[in-house]
């Protein structure tokens, strides 16, 4: 059995109105970010997939927020993927945390020319026994999709140059009808993705009212979703999804 976990943290702060952590008393920062961790140590994932992650500068209000997840669920490893880089003022993007090492990694940030904090991080994960998979936590654009498409393009291309084996690619597809969109879809035939209730499923944005399922976890055929299901806690302005997979064979 193999557990995962995808989460939009919105910088790890509340975010009614909107997320500051720079703005937050750092006390009141620390233990909403511990109540993050608290769910993450609770499900006890394998992998976790992040995103809208930062990393301590002044944005953050000069906390780590990746670090403190980190060691407040237990996990070991972590890779954080940096696609909105300004010197000390901000450091954000994607990131995995894992129980096992997380090696073979990439990261990607989708727009080379202006700023903006999406994109994809990659590892591969040794289960043991044999078993090696890749696990994608991405982050594709809200607004355009003609611009979701070229980028799950992007991650498709990615895993296509790295060795066959299992994969599963997880985060805020940020999808606007239900469905996984046209981007994804040709993702998935081009991988032989498969998804829990592609037509419809839980939906996890907003948190304090869902109607969108922007959070999505795809995964390869020789994987069987055994258990998928969105979380009710609002740690975020999106709600956790978690699946238990099992080989195939």
């Amino acid at each position: 059995m193999f557990q995962v976990l995808t989460l939009n943290i919105a910088h790890g702060a509340p975010t009614l109105p909107v997320p500051l952590p720079f703005l937050l008393p750092r006390p009141r920062l620390l233990e909403h970010l511990d109540r993050m961790a608290g769910l993450l140590a609770r499900e006890n994932a394998d992998v976790v997939a992040l995103q809208e992650v930062d990393r301590a500068g002044l944005l953050s209000g000069k906390v780590d927020p990746l670090e403190r997840l980190a060691e407040r669920a237990g996990y070991t490893h972590l890779f954080h993927g940096p696609h909105l880089h300004l010197g000390g003022f901000c450091n954000r993007g994607t990131a995995l945390l894992s129980h096992r090492p997380l090696v073979e990694t990439e990261s990607w940030r989708f727009e080379g020319i202006r700023p903006v904090d999406k994109g994809y991080v990659l590892a591969a994960v040794d289960l043991g026994g044999g078993r090696v998979v890749d696990v994608v936590s991405a982050h594709l654009d809200f607004s355009s999709e003609p611009r979701r498409q070229q980028q799950a393009l992007r991650i498709t291309e990615a895993l296509q140059r790295r060795p066959q084996r299992p994969r599963v690619v997880m985060g805020d597809m940020n999808s606007r009808r239900g469905n996984p969109g046209v981007g994804l879809e040709r993702m998935m035939q081009t991988l032989s993705l498969h998804t829990h209730a592609p037509g419809g499923g839980e939906p996890t944005y907003k948190a304090h009212a869902p109607r969108l399922r922007l959070d999505w976890i795809l995964a390869s055929p020789e994987l069987r979703f055994t258990h998928h299901r969105t979380l009710d806690e609002r740690v975020s302005d999106h709600l956790a999804v978690e699946a238990a997979l099992e080989w195939t064979g």
